[in-house]
């Protein structure tokens, strides 16, 4: 059989086809075998169409402004929703913008944030809480050692004014207020940043539980924790110079941002995120209120057997 080189255009004998070397120029030469059966293509499948949002999740809208691109878009499917947080890229794109960024679109508008942000590295969702609670943390430990040592200011004030009260401005207890006084700040600063991050984990498996319990949790763990580190964000107003207050705001706002957190990074209902939040404050009342209806039962045994 006669065939021809494709590279140098050489003609030669072989008896096979299929890949061979040509004897001219040693290129592999293909040749194609005219009786084989033709290769069909297979047939392509279509695409399944996208899952439904359960009821009471509401349809994706534009991504907050300031968002990252990546973010779905109107008319995306419900599923959809994977864009970085501004905080991931804070090792590019400058810490404390990235930082300021990803606080506005986490407290302000929740909603749209945690429908678009990824849920599988939650550990800068983590180190965001625990930098809100911290310096929100040190600024109540530096307001309480201003407090003390103003009152212990006072009682020096007042003692000056006593007849002989002089003699107990340099007693042990003064100088045990002021050396408690630093110590304890100094631990307080220390521990902030740990207590921190003990709390966040501690919450987002508590909350993850009851998720699970009202069968609200089908993008596991991660996405729960994710949406407790950011949420913690909220905390950040307990730095406030109003201490009482400012906790009491503070954990409101996050108790808002989380729920909203809940429902669509887990792609729940607004009823089942609530109830997950506020179902492990409503068990500890309920045992409270157990116990407490146990100890008066058992007081009332008591008075009547003993007459």
């Amino acid at each position: 059989m006669l065939a021809r080189c494709a590279f140098c255009q050489k003609p030669f004998d072989t008896d096979r086809f299929g890949v061979q070397p040509c004897p001219h120029c040693g290129q592999q030469v293909h040749l194609a075998d005219p009786n084989a059966p033709a290769q069909t293509q297979p047939v392509a499948q279509p695409a399944p169409p996208p899952a439904a949002p359960p009821p009471g999740y509401p349809p994706p809208g534009y991504p907050p402004p300031g968002y990252p691109p990546g973010a779905p878009g109107p008319g995306a499917p419900w599923a959809v929703g994977e864009a970085d947080a501004p905080f991931v890229h804070r090792a590019t794109q400058g810490r404390i913008s990235t930082y300021v960024s990803t606080w506005k679109l986490s407290c302000l508008q929740p909603a749209e944030f945690f429908r678009s942000v990824k849920v599988g590295a939650p550990g800068s969702a983590v180190l965001f809480g625990v930098i809100a609670m911290t310096l929100a943390s040190w600024f109540q430990t530096l307001y309480g050692a201003l407090m003390g040592a103003a009152t212990r200011g006072m009682i020096e004030d007042v003692l000056k004014q006593v007849p002989q009260g002089s003699q107990f401005q340099d007693t042990w207890m003064m100088q045990w207020m002021s050396g408690v006084t630093v110590v304890g700040t100094l631990g307080q600063l220390i521990a902030a940043p740990f207590i921190s991050a003990i709390w966040i984990l501690l919450w987002a498996g508590v909350y993850h539980v009851a998720l699970l319990v009202l069968g609200a949790a089908s993008r596991g763990f991660e996405a729960t924790l994710t949406v407790v580190g950011y949420a913690s964000g909220a905390m950040l107003v307990g730095a406030a110079p109003v201490p009482g207050l400012a906790n009491l705001v503070g954990a409101v706002w996050f108790a808002f941002a989380a729920a909203a957190g809940f429902r669509e990074a887990q792609r729940t209902t607004t009823g089942k995120a609530w109830t997950a939040l506020l179902l492990p404050y409503l068990a500890v009342c309920a045992c409270c209120c157990a116990a407490g209806w146990m100890m008066v039962t058992g007081l009332s045994g008591l008075k009547v057997h003993g007459g």
